[in-house]
């Protein structure tokens, strides 16, 4: 697939009807999306490893410094309402001169408890020579943290100067869990061992800081044993854990294969204990750049977090900004994460065009949760499909995730009067079922955009995942109906109605 300029197609639509359409195109790179309706993944925070945390109506964003300057000696952090404008908050740590790690700090997680926000991070200990744990503290989520003081239960007293979780092996990637019942986990990666990095678990006393050494597992928690994770059939990894739970089951997200190649990814294990036998998912990788894609790589090292209103939950990721030859320096990445029928945990992602704001950062929102009757023509399929929250980025999953329909019309029937302000129709993978055109209420005709779908000069067909086509109505209609009809046999995966309640 060759490397395009994507354009994003918007028919621009009066209160009165559909008798006079305008269409704008641009650069969807350029910035110049609907920022009131619409997010993208565009590349606007450089740096790696990213943890996000909601705090009130913001988020908070803590990266390694993957930004070009190579400097490790610090990290930086940004804050943002809507995951479109970002306000940098600087060098939110920056460690004393004398600490037992002043360089390679990476992967900042940070969690809050009782007043305090607790920043874990891997640091290069001067003392022993290798990777190892550190904990940094702030009453504010925009910092300054400070290195963590204090006495350990084991009696040890702890400074800048000294490492204060000791694990007996050298480490990276802390992710740090806070369970229902307060009880607090520790998750690492231990480190090239025999050419090989691991995930192991610990669980940490209520000082945050303390390790309970008699539960930390004897054995990894998971390791390289999928046929996905020995892309270069030499080292191996699994590391960057993430801890998340959903309905009683445990879900620990790790990347694979080496940071700096296209072919690192996410996979995820789950268990029915927190420091329990994980069993890895046989859907992995849960997140991952096809070999078949040139507009995104190295799509890896994840956290997850909740919507300010708590509606939906998002994965934040970095992803090469070279995606030709990848290297060091990333981008961070956003997407929506959701759970199957059968719990399945699933990304919809990577994307890489624009994609509604997240939930309570605008005015309209998914009018999915207005509950209307929805129903389908020429289709035999489940009509469930068009409003799961599931947008299919995997050819392998066509029957299961898209919903065909054979020049059909696909009707939503609310009960009250709805101000609808955007439609956007996520079409096929599959360059045979996606693209052609719709209409609105029989009047107002949107097309997908050729350039999300295209043939190129190597008579290669090729389909941007995740592309939806897009109507945007300048003042929002009024109506309790809506009927959307397709010109063509068609697989849709989602349909997403932006408004509000008129």
């Amino acid at each position: 697939m060759k490397k395009k300029s994507l354009i994003l197609l918007i028919a621009s639509l009066l209160l009165s009807g559909c008798n006079k359409i305008s269409y704008m195109t641009y650069d969807s790179n350029d910035g110049k999306y609907d920022s009131k309706l619409f997010y993208q993944n565009n590349g606007i925070i450089q740096g790696a490893d990213p943890t996000v945390i909601t705090v009130g109506n913001e988020y908070y964003i803590y990266v390694t410094n993957a930004n070009g300057l190579t400097d490790c000696s610090y990290f930086q952090a940004f804050k943002s309402k809507d995951l479109n404008t970002f306000e940098s908050l600087g060098a939110v740590f920056v460690p004393n001169r004398n600490a037992w790690a002043i360089d390679s700090l990476w992967a900042p997680e940070v969690v809050y408890k009782d007043g305090t926000y607790y920043m874990y991070y891997s640091g290069y200990n001067i003392e022993t020579r290798q990777m190892g744990i550190g904990v940094a503290t702030s009453t504010s989520p925009a910092g300054p943290f400070k290195e963590y003081t204090g006495t350990l239960k084991d009696g040890t007293v702890v400074n800048e100067t000294i490492m204060p979780i000791d694990l007996g092996f050298k480490a990276i990637d802390p992710c740090v869990f806070i369970d229902d019942d307060n009880r607090v986990y520790l998750y690492v990666a231990k480190d090239q061992v025999s050419k090989t990095s691991s995930i192991y678990g610990v669980e940490l006393e209520d000082d945050m800081v303390s390790i309970k050494k008699d539960t930390l597992v004897e054995e990894p928690l998971v390791f390289p044993d999928q046929a996905w994770e020995n892309y270069t059939a030499g080292n191996r990894w699994n590391e960057a854990p993430y801890m998340y739970k959903h309905n009683g089951t445990y879900y620990l997200m790790y990347s694979a294969n080496y940071f700096e190649y296209s072919a690192y990814a996410i996979g995820v294990a789950t268990s029915s204990s927190p420091l329990g036998k994980f069993t890895k998912s046989e859907d992995n990788p849960l997140l991952e750049a096809n070999a078949d894609w040139d507009f995104i790589s190295g799509t890896g090292h994840n956290s997850l977090f909740k919507s300010a209103d708590g509606k939906e939950l998002f994965i934040a990721y970095h992803s090469h900004v070279d995606v030709q030859n990848g290297g060091t320096i990333r981008k961070i990445n956003f997407d929506r994460v959701s759970f199957d029928s059968n719990d399945n945990m699933v990304v919809s992602g990577p994307s890489i065009t624009p994609q509604p704001l997240i939930s309570g950062a605008g005015k309209y929102y998914n009018l999915k949760e207005a509950n209307p009757t929805i129903s389908v023509s020429k289709s035999d399929g489940d009509v469930s499909i068009l409003s799961d929250g599931i947008i299919n980025y995997s050819y392998n999953l066509i029957d299961e995730r898209e919903l065909v329909i054979d020049s059909g019309t696909v009707t939503y029937q609310f009960d009250k009067q709805m101000q609808v302000k955007a439609i956007m129709i996520y079409d096929s993978v599959d360059y045979s079922l996606s693209g052609g055109s719709f209409k609105v209420n029989k009047s107002c005709k949107g097309k997908f955009n050729p350039l999300y779908r295209f043939v190129d000069e190597y008579d290669y067909e090729n389909k941007i995942p995740g592309s939806a086509g897009i109507i945007e109505f300048d003042n929002g209609f009024i109506t309790d109906k809506i009927e959307i009809s397709f010109d063509k046999k068609i697989a849709v995966s989602e349909i997403i109605i932006l408004g509000k309640e008129a």
